[in-house]
């Protein structure tokens, strides 16, 4: 019979690899269109060009991805 699982050791704090934290970004201006226009494309709303508050969305964070 083995004896108990142990978990590895950590190495000491300063041989860890860096820690990387994920912030939020704005979209590159061309993944922000293409989300755009595949809403329009699929939206049943927006291809009957009836009001949709998702392509306002989509549009503003369009423009404001391409300043």
């Amino acid at each position: 019979m083995r004896g108990p699982l142990v978990p590895p050791l950590l190495p000491p704090l300063l041989e860890r690899p860096p820690v990387i934290t994920l912030t939020k970004t704005l979209p590159a201006p061309d993944a922000a269109y293409r989300t755009l226009l595949g809403h329009t494309l699929t939206c049943a709303a927006c291809r009957a060009g009836a009001a949709c508050p998702t392509v306002v969305q989509l549009g503003r964070a369009w423009r404001k991805a391409r300043r």
